[in-house]
């Protein structure tokens, strides 16, 4: 009797692995293209309620009396917060108002004793802030560069300050505030403040 010889026929084809690296690859790059849009997504949410927080700090700081630095002994100014996109499109800044003008005067820079300067915050994962507005236009006026968000007590309400690359207010108070952040792929969210001291993330 002679016997057969069986040929093994399992294992993958070439055309068969091919579909299926094909397949692999297809689904990896959903998953990628969908995690970079939800990891843009959340870095913009998270610099808006970063920019919250910090307008609240400043407001706060306002209406406790927090004691004014350098000089000390002070609890009569105004605190307030601080936006250049033009210079600083990614950083903000809370200021003591110690001379009253309403605007923040950086003098030295932060943490030096010649300074409104009360803390420096930045925005991160490549979100900026690409715009300051009013109720009406972004800018209100063509020379504004720059917005000053102040708080003085008793008062709650946010005195909101328009003003040009010399510090000099052209526009404000007004009724609104807007800062308008930007993430990496161009998407846009905006934080509006009120001037009675409501603060909301758009």
């Amino acid at each position: 009797m002679s016997s057969k010889i069986r040929k093994s026929t399992t294992g993958f084809t070439l055309v068969e692995l091919l579909v299926s690296v094909a397949i692999v690859v297809l689904i990896m790059s959903v998953v990628l293209f969908n995690y970079t849009g939800f990891n843009d997504n959340l870095a913009l949410a998270s610099g808006g309620q970063e920019l919250a927080i910090a307008i609240r700090q400043a407001q706060t700081y306002g209406l406790t009396v927090k004691e004014v630095t350098p000089g000390g002994g002070r609890f009569d100014s105004a605190y307030g917060i601080y936006f250049d996109p033009s210079s600083s499109p990614s950083a903000y800044y809370i200021f003591a108002d110690i001379n009253s003008n309403k605007t923040y005067d950086a003098g030295s820079g932060c943490g030096s004793g010649n300074t409104e300067c009360v803390g420096r915050f930045d925005l991160r994962n490549g979100v900026k802030i690409s715009g300051i507005c009013d109720q009406n236009a972004c800018p209100p006026e063509v020379s504004v560069k720059m917005m000053d968000i102040t708080f003085l007590r008793p008062n709650p309400d946010a005195g909101i300050y328009f003003t040009n690359n010399g510090g000099q207010i052209k526009v404000g108070p007004s009724l609104t505030g807007k800062v308008v952040l930007t993430s990496p792929k161009g998407k846009t969210l905006t934080v509006r403040i009120e001037s009675t001291g409501q603060v909301l993330v758009q």
